[in-house]
């Protein structure tokens, strides 16, 4: 016997944690749940619990890969790093030299700013004198 849309529905919206985070970009977990019945979105579209796509992709009747979607990719990635990972101590010090870079960068563009304030506003006051003394003679 096929399954209807409207059990497909119910079926997905019950193992959905019902917190209608918006996360998955629906404004409602009923929305997400009648959106991935209608083929629209991922079954891992839960952010709350992307667990449950395989229990989503079971009821819709798709087959998804045996690996975890997260941690399959991951450890793709970290194979293809050459060495070992940089220890936390020189990622915090690489970290605070770039904060510090950011930091000047900013101060830079505000001294910028500053700068450009003051003749412009000199040149407006030079200018004005300038018109009153022609109104003048």
């Amino acid at each position: 016997m096929a399954i209807t849309d409207k059990e497909k529905i119910g079926n997905i919206y019950e193992i959905l944690p019902k917190l209608n985070c918006g996360f998955c970009g629906f404004g409602s977990c009923g929305q997400f749940a009648r959106a991935v019945a209608e083929g629209k979105a991922s079954p891992f579209g839960c952010q709350q619990n992307p667990w449950v796509g395989y229990k989503i992709s079971e009821i819709i009747g798709t087959k998804v890969p045996a690996f975890g979607y997260r941690y399959g990719f991951s450890r793709l990635l970290s194979a293809q790093r050459a060495g070992s990972p940089p220890p936390p101590a020189s990622l915090r010090k690489e970290v605070g030299a770039l904060s510090q870079k950011v930091a000047d960068i900013l101060a830079k563009i505000e001294n910028l700013g500053k700068k450009q304030e003051i003749p412009d506003r000199n040149l407006a006051i030079a200018s004005a004198k300038t018109r009153e003394c022609k109104g003048l003679i």
